[in-house]
């Protein structure tokens, strides 16, 4: 099941950015002070790269550098991998996971216009499952009223938690053929 919630509307709109003539100890302050795990280098307006906390542990200090004689061009990650506002949340989380990365900077055309993290794709997750929980609460009352046993073409199993195209309610429980049987 895909939805079709555009990355725009759980972006955050406010990004960290710094310019790339810019220097190390300036990002890791800037970071510190927003309190934020990356920031966009940016040139000019165009987003160009990211640098991220872990960037900075593994190409400046693990390697004994000083941060200062370290260049932005050597610590970022480039290219910036991106995806357009319009696209749906499920394209965000099948590439992060295909690129192994964690934050997603949102484009439109090339204007940086926002970021989604893996902790805002949690998040609507666990928002959509708690809307699911509800929708299968309001069911079960309409269930429960039935006196025949009710059989569900598609849905989740309350035992196992498998989503399965035959369910059957047994002893007030949504259950699959695997559930039941034990």
């Amino acid at each position: 099941m895909e939805v079709r919630m555009p990355v725009k509307e759980i972006m955050t709109r406010e990004v960290a950015t710094n310019e790339i003539k810019s220097d190390v100890p300036q990002i890791a302050k800037k970071m510190l002070d927003l309190d934020v795990g990356s920031v966009i280098v940016t040139d000019g307006q165009f987003p160009v790269g990211i640098i991220t906390e872990r960037d900075i542990v593994r190409k400046v200090v693990s390697r004994d550098l000083r941060p200062s004689e370290v260049s932005i061009k050597e610590l970022m990650t480039t290219p910036l991998i991106t995806i357009p506002s319009n696209e749906s949340v499920t394209d965000a989380m099948h590439k992060m996971v295909k690129m192994k990365i964690r934050r997603l900077p949102v484009v439109e055309n090339t204007k940086l216009v926002g970021i989604v993290t893996d902790m805002d794709l949690i998040a609507v997750s666990a928002e959509m499952g708690s809307i699911f929980s509800d929708l299968i609460k309001m069911h079960r009352e309409k269930i429960f009223s039935m006196e025949e046993p009710v059989k569900i073409h598609r849905g989740i199993c309350e035992e196992c938690g498998d989503n399965v195209d035959d369910l059957l309610l047994v002893n007030g429980k949504l259950l699959c053929e695997s559930c039941r049987e034990a």
